[in-house]
């Protein structure tokens, strides 16, 4: 494995890693697009904490922060060619029956 592939595979396991993060891509995942208020309300996570995750997976390109609604609020989507990100979240749901 080469310096690229475990810098990868490090970033996987720091997003899978954090319980927060996957709340965030599993709401995104289940039921589409969201506000920053409709993930903090469904999701009951700290605005300051669920702020800094955002950025964190926006900055990763796992989701894509859209303002084209309307200019008053941030809607959050799991970005368009995460196909990947999806078989990852699939696992990951079937492994927590599974155990």
């Amino acid at each position: 494995m080469n310096n690229n592939e475990i810098l990868k595979l490090y970033r996987t396991f720091y997003i899978v890693g954090d319980s927060t993060n996957l709340k965030i891509l599993f709401e995104l995942e289940r039921y589409g697009e969201k506000t920053f208020t409709e993930l903090k309300n469904n999701l009951s996570i700290n605005p300051a904490t669920l702020s800094k995750k955002l950025k964190i997976l926006t900055q990763f390109g796992l989701i894509n922060p859209d303002k084209s609604h309307d200019y008053l609020r941030v809607y959050y989507s799991l970005h368009n060619n995460q196909k990947s990100l999806k078989k990852v979240l699939d696992s990951i749901e079937r492994m927590s029956v599974e155990i």
